[in-house]
């Protein structure tokens, strides 16, 4: 499988610190390379890529204001169904109609946790595209507001088969992060495929 990482230096030192932070999951496909920590600053701030569901992408942001001091983790994603599987879930959607994206679920794993626990943001939507041989750039996005203001937020711009799929984004509180609950607003857009987007709220307990 051929590697590409965007700003390989860059990604080498924060990889050597932060790779061994990240939660585990064996049932998904973890991508080396994509933890970040707000020393990565604001969001749209520094670049750590990494090959993502075997096509080129990276993951861009990080976290500020209430969850500063906090660490975003590696990105893990897997298909869970075909584009044929999926397909039959969607009985109004036709060809004709070209590439359609569309979000079935968004979760938060735990849904409470406490400062300096990790919370994992789910992500599952559907790629409907007119041919199984067709793929499409696709960009997931996470926002998580609190009070009403941005407090994190990451990207990923990856390509997508036709099928269903599941990608997870684990984030590590700070010690000091404040009790309340957290918006988490998900949205997945493509280029002439529209944009879906979802939300969910996670509870910070003292």
């Amino acid at each position: 499988m051929r590697t590409f990482v965007s700003l390989a230096a860059i990604a080498a030192l924060f990889l050597s610190i932060l790779s061994g932070c990240a939660a585990q999951n064996p049932s998904l496909r973890e991508h080396r390379g994509t933890a970040i920590g707000a020393g990565t600053g604001v969001v749209g701030g520094a670049v750590v890529g990494g090959l993502l569901g075997g096509k080129r992408g990276a993951v861009v942001g990080g976290l500020l204001g209430g969850l500063a001091g906090g660490l975003v983790g590696n990105y893990y994603d897997q298909r869970e169904k075909t584009l044929a599987e999926t397909r039959r879930s969607y009985t109004d959607y036709s060809a004709a109609k070209g590439t359609r994206l569309r979000i079935e679920r968004v979760g938060t794993k735990p849904p409470a946790v406490a400062p300096g626990d990790t919370v994992e943001i789910h992500l599952t939507y559907a790629v409907l595209t007119p041919r199984e041989d067709v793929t499409v750039p696709v960009r997931e996005s996470r926002e998580i507001l609190f009070n009403g203001s941005k407090v994190g937020e990451t990207s990923v711009d990856i390509e997508r088969e036709g099928g269903t799929w599941r990608s997870v984004v684990p984030i590590t509180l700070p010690g000091n992060a404040r009790p309340g609950n957290y918006r988490v607003v998900a949205s997945v857009e493509s280029r002439g495929g529209g944009k879906d987007i979802e939300e969910i709220t996670f509870r910070v307990h003292r």
